[in-house]
């Protein structure tokens, strides 16, 4: 880079992106023709090599830009981690029609997805979101096996990969909320629950790794590079040293971030072992490795130091933090009846009683004369009342949004365009269409505008009353990709708190994906450019060079002489937990949406695992390490992944050289930033079928009990350890009746385990031991919290009196503790995994012995009766019995339990059989138990004394538990009391012989020495 001594006077940064808006907004007023790319993104092209990514591609290109030190580089944030695998959208401009005004385009030759209703028809170069579209799930779930059996995300083999590329599919919430890989706040907001009781309704997080500047750099001493590269273009480089502490152990990482252009930002840690053990060394040196193990594509002798460090870091922030967006200005458009195009929406001069609802229920009405400061006006005039008198406004969390009503905006008779209203609708990104319940369906055809590339349809019904709801759909033009939360299967909604935050979310959510489509992340990509630019221009150093010992030797010999450049040696990687950032890996992932394998790039953090996609960069799947239960080695340097209720990933890590040295660092870094453990693989056997493997298993798998002279004891099978699969199927794809088949029926199964953890307990993905979604999945939210409510009403009343029978035969009488009814589950085939499984009925319990199955533990003994309570089938299943007695219900006892009154005896519960002998409860699943071992006292009394005595001995349990936390607790309070009372005397301590000192140098005039400067001077 040739520098000049004179530098130029620096260009603000609202007057570049200012420049760049406008050239973009002439740019796109051309038709110069439309790529005809779809929502997918390509690979980002850096200009440094030939290939690019393939659009239809399965691997990684071996031509890309790939990190070359990928387990000693932990990235910060999900868009690291992308940029660093070359991943995410290629940000060249564009110059053809966007927004609604594509749809018209004649260069436009995509008809649009297909999929019309009564609210929206398709659209060329559009696609419609209707309420029909399924979720990506890639683990193995119940959400997956649920959906599976309802054909409701599975690919159609009758599609067309062209269909199949229109098809919507959202990705699940954990995926769409992370955005930040690594805490560097030291803060904890969240309970350690599974993903299905968090949240479904999320913002889409934007770049937020674009904070970690201002939270890592910005007021410690740092260093900064920057420079004019020939091939990349504008660079800056930031470094940070940082002491960090694990445990016992301290590690020292540097921390970078990498800004190349309007290509990429890499926000990356190394840790210090990764470097040289060279005494003394030079910041140049520093720098220069880091940047060989980070990214080798910039070449150092390009980079000089920067001056004026405070301005440029004012700069950095304000370049860094440019993609964080808190204010959104909505476009709101009123269609009557029998309406559907952009004139008449903009021509409607009133509005109408149903449309004020709507608003008042949207936002407030704030007037716009005298607005508070504060609050963001969104293009509106608030002194002269040019542009209406009042508008609606709202807030949601940090978000600002200003919404501009077309019926609020001036009216100008005799003007079909009505430019005043348009002015600012059609500017807006996202505009909302509120119909009237007679209105003809949208079409965004109908629009011109380069900027409205999403719609909004609400179509009202029952306005006015109690019961009014509204029914929504969303289209977005085709290069924005796809934003949540999904409209649910009805898309209908009650008029409530929970529609009006799905609605505010959405709307922020098609905001911000607007900005990821390719002609604005063009446009931000341009502004970039060009600050960093001014940047380098002005505030590089301009006498400094970078040539290394070797360039100058060379010179120095001549031109014949040259001095060879040691190889730097490549150390081990650095696995533990200090290293809090994501190391990845790359992986192939079986996809149990679209069921098959796709390529994948996988981040582990210390606090995160997620999968990203190739070549979009999007993650789409995510989990805490905290809810990682343990893993298990397959074929094919392939991994089982075991989280929250015992979901399984499936993934292969392969190595180039075709060892084991990828998968063993990826199993070691699991050991290091989890709570899990390697699962076992153990076989089980009994002698005749008539025999128990001995043990008691609940329905999320945890084992409650273990008899000593079975062959589950001698296999290593203990309390608190947790069966994930069966036979190479896992445990939830079985139901009751195939699960006690399989046990009492067969002498030999094998079964994958997890150990306890260290203190006993079992290992739990989910903080919860009661978590509902083991028990009902694909629940919408607010279902769960319906079911939550019920609960808690039931839990307050008293014990319900199970059904006896008078008449038992046989040798044994059933145990009283067993008679309650069992809530028919869903049935559905166990997936192989690979393996071909045998045939096993599901319509019979016969030949099953003395085994019994158990679906509860004793922190639960009372879950399943208010489960049972909101469902419609109840069975009781026999033990000893060679058939089944299936007693159907409808609801009973709902109504009256929830209402707490009394009600008789159901007629549905008749006699039962009188070979049964023995049954099943619904929170115990004996595997092998048996239940004779109980008294003959309890065995032959009522169930209602029994229930009362489970009640007592539950709450016995409870209170013990209660006793030695507070126990705990106390014993906390007393060490904490200690060590206050210890740094008070050494404080008073402190303070006397400071004072001694003082009265010293009072006494011979001697200054005292500045304590707080010292420290300092230690610090830095």
């Amino acid at each position: 880079m040739s520098s000049t001594n004179d530098q130029k006077p620096a260009v603000s940064f609202s007057q570049i992106e200012a420049t760049s808006n406008q050239t973009i907004k002439q740019n796109s007023s051309h038709n110069a023709g439309q790529e005809k790319s779809s929502n997918s993104a390509t690979g980002t092209n850096l200009g440094i090599k030939e290939n690019s990514h393939n659009q239809n591609s399965n691997s990684l290109s071996q031509g890309e830009w790939l990190p070359s030190s990928i387990h000693l580089c932990a990235y910060h944030d999900c868009n690291s981690l992308a940029n660093a695998w070359s991943l995410g959208l290629n940000v060249s401009s564009l110059n053809g029609p966007t927004g609604a005004s594509q749809a018209q385009s004649p260069s436009e030759d995509d008809a649009g997805d297909g999929k019309s209703n009564d609210l929206l028809v398709s659209c060329p170069a559009f696609r419609n979101e209707l309420g029909v579209e399924p979720v990506r799930r890639i683990a193995l779930s119940r959400h997956t096996c649920h959906q599976n059996t309802s054909g409701k995300s599975q690919a159609s083999p009758n599609k067309s990969a062209e269909e199949e590329s229109l098809q919507t599919r959202h990705r699940e919430h954990i995926a769409s909320e992370i955005g930040v890989l690594e805490d560097v706040s030291n803060v904890y907001l969240g309970g350690k629950l599974c993903s299905d009781r968090q949240s479904k309704i999320v913002v889409e997080p934007q770049d937020m790794g674009s904070y970690y500047y201002r939270h890592c750099f910005v007021g410690r001493i740092h260093i900064e590079y920057c420079g004019m590269d020939e091939t990349l273009g504008p660079c800056v480089v930031s470094m940070v040293r940082e002491e960090t502490k694990d445990g016992s152990s301290q590690h020292n990482i540097y921390r970078l971030v990498l800004r190349i252009s309007d290509v990429l930002t890499m926000r990356v840690s190394v840790p210090e072992e990764a470097l040289s053990d060279a005494q003394d060394r030079s910041t140049r040196s520093l720098m220069r490795e880091l940047l060989d193990i980070v990214c080798p594509q910039i070449h150092f002798a390009s980079l000089r130091p920067t001056t004026n460090i405070q301005k440029v870091e004012e700069l950095l922030l304000k370049i860094d933090e440019q993609p964080i967006y808190t204010r959104y200005k909505v476009g709101v458009l009123y269609c009557g009846d029998n309406q559907s195009t952009e004139e008449q929406m903009y021509n409607n001069e009133n509005s109408s009683p149903h449309f004020e609802e709507f608003l008042d229920f949207l936002g407030t009405r704030v007037k716009l004369k005298g607005l508070d400061a504060f609050k963001y006006k969104g293009g509106l005039d608030t002194k002269g009342n040019t542009t209406g008198l009042y508008s609606i406004y709202t807030e949601h969390h940090s978000a600002q949004i200003m919404l501009h009503v077309s019926t609020m905006l001036p009216f100008t008779p005799n003007n079909k365009q009505q430019l005043a209203r348009k002015r600012h609708i059609g500017n807006d990104m996202v505009t909302i269409i509120f119909q009237e319940p007679n209105a003809l369906p949208f079409s965004p055809i109908t629009v011109r505008s380069h900027f409205q590339h999403v719609f909004i349809v609400i179509r009202v019904s029952n306005p006015l009353t109690e019961n009014v709801s509204y029914k929504v759909a969303v289209a977005r033009a085709k290069d924005v990709p796809a934003f949540g939360p999904p409209v649910s299967s009805s898309a209908v909604y009650q008029k409530s708190t929970h529609f009006h935050d799905f609605l505010i979310t959405k709307i922020i959510n098609a905001e911000n994906a607007v900005h990821r489509s390719r002609k604005f992340a063009s446009m931000a990509a341009r502004t970039r450019r060009e600050a960093l630019k001014d940047l380098v221009e002005n505030y590089a150093a301009t006498h400094h060079s970078n040539e290394g010992a070797s360039r100058i030797a060379s010179r120095l010999l001549g031109g014949g002489g040259s001095v060879k450049r040691r190889e730097r040696i490549v150390p081990k990687p650095v696995l533990d937990s200090g290293l809090r950032g994501a190391l990845s890996w790359q992986v192939e992932v079986f996809d149990h949406s679209l069921n098959q394998r796709m390529p994948a790039v996988l981040g582990l953090s210390a606090d995160n695992l997620v999968i990203l996609d190739v070549p979009s960069g999007l993650v789409i799947f995510a989990t805490p390490t905290h809810s990682i239960l343990g893993w298990i080695q397959i074929a094919d340097n392939g991994l089982k992944i075991f989280y929250d209720h015992g979901d399984i990933i499936r993934l292969w890590c392969p190595s180039p050289d075709g060892s084991e040295r990828e998968i063993g660092f990826l199993l070691k870094r699991l050991v290091a930033v989890t709570i899990g453990d390697e699962a076992k693989e153990v076989i089980l056997r009994k002698t005749k079928p008539s025999e128990s493997f001995g043990f008691n298993i609940q329905e999320e798998g945890i084992v409650t009990d273990v008899d000593m002279n079975a062959s589950a004891w001698r296999v290593g099978l203990r309390q608190g350890s947790r069966v994930v699969e069966i036979e190479n199927s896992a445990l939830f794809t079985y139901n009751e009746q195939h699960l006690a088949d399989l046990l009492t029926g067969r002498t030999q199964i094998k079964v994958t385990m997890i150990s306890p953890g260290a203190d006993g307990n079992p290992r739990r993905g989910c903080e919860d031991s009661n978590c509902p979604s083991v028990f009902v999945p694909d629940q919408s939210e607010e279902e769960l919290g319906r079911r939550n409510q019920q609960q808690q009403k039931l839990k307050k009343l008293p014990p319900r009196v199970s059904p006896s029978s008078d008449s038992w035969s046989g040798p044994q009488p059933p145990s009283s503790s067993s008679l309650y009814a069992i809530p028919e589950r869903k049935k559905f085939s166990a997936p192989s995994f690979g393996i071909q499984q045998p045939q096993r009925p599901l319509s019979s319990m016969q030949q099953m012995g003395k085994a019994s199955i158990d679906l509860g533990s004793r922190n639960a003994s009372l879950r399943t009766l208010d489960h049972c309570a909101s469902e419609d089938d109840y069975r009781f299943m026999p033990v000893a019995s060679s058939s089944i007695v299936t007693v159907q219900s409808s609801n009973i006892h709902d109504d009256a339990m929830i209402d707490g009154e009394t009600n008789n005896q159901p007629q549905q519960y008749e006699q039962l059989s009188l070979e049964m002998r023995s049954v099943v409860t619904p929170q115990s699943y004996c595997a092998g138990s048996q239940l004779s071992r109980r008294s003959p006292a309890l065995r032959t009394g009522t169930l209602q004394e029994q229930q009362e005595e489970n009640d007592n001995e539950n709450v016995s349990w409870r209170l013990q538990q209660t006793l030695e936390e507070k126990r705990a607790l106390e014993a906390e309070l007393e060490q904490i009391r200690a060590r206050l009372s210890s740094e008070q005397r050494a404080h008073e301590n402190t303070r006397r012989q400071l004072q001694i000192v003082k009265e010293y140098c009072e006494r011979f005039s001697i200054n005292p020495p500045s304590f707080e400067d010292e420290e300092n001077d230690e610090e830095l």
